[in-house]
């Protein structure tokens, strides 16, 4: 009987702190990743390096419904002895939704649409050159709950289209399509729960 009793309580007690975890309608939450590169090849003397912040804050609408907007900034510099080859700087601002398919669980999937703006300045020639487009994106993801407020995630691939154009005289701009659903482009981030 008091292993019946102690099994029972264990059930309960699990499926409380269960209840718990995961999102519901009238969470927010504040996301964001850091990616940094670097890369020195010594024997052409060619040294990259590149930094990228992306902040963003969600809302759930409903239960598997979130909304949201973002923010990300980078930049990216390459040398060629002490010649510098590329200096850039990129800007991106832009808003998502994400459909959670079971978010009350600690573990959940995602779906991630997202449309920004982003405009990016080559500081390398004279005066600088500035571009600027849009980017529709969507992704699948994944959400983990380390804490009780504190999740993992991991944006794997993409697909996507999009557009820039340069801010000079008689430029056409670019368009483009991809699609990449592999593990040579996972984003890992941290969400925190309001």
């Amino acid at each position: 009987m008091k292993k019946v009793i102690f099994s029972l309580a264990m059930l309960a007690s699990v499926g409380i702190a269960n209840a718990q975890d995961g999102y519901s309608k009238g969470n927010t939450f504040l996301t964001g990743s850091l990616g940094i590169s670097s890369q020195n090849d010594k024997d052409a003397n060619y040294k990259t390096n590149s930094t990228t912040i992306n902040v963003g804050v969600g809302h759930f609408l409903s239960d598997n419904v979130a909304v949201g907007v973002g923010l990300g900034i980078g930049s990216n510099k390459e040398t060629d002895g002490t010649t510098t080859v590329v200096e850039e700087s990129t800007l991106a601002a832009g808003a998502f939704a994400r459909y959670y398919f079971s978010p009350k669980s600690k573990f959940s999937m995602f779906g991630h649409l997202g449309v920004n703006y982003a405009s990016a300045t080559d500081k390398t020639s004279d005066p600088d050159l500035k571009i600027s487009g849009m980017d529709i994106f969507a992704a699948p993801g994944f959400n983990y709950f380390i804490s009780k407020n504190l999740s993992l995630e991991a944006v794997i691939g993409r697909i996507g289209y999009s557009s820039a154009k340069a801010d000079v005289t008689g430029a056409k701009g670019t368009t483009a399509f991809d699609f990449g659903i592999d593990l040579t482009s996972v984003t890992f981030g941290m969400n925190l729960r309001f």
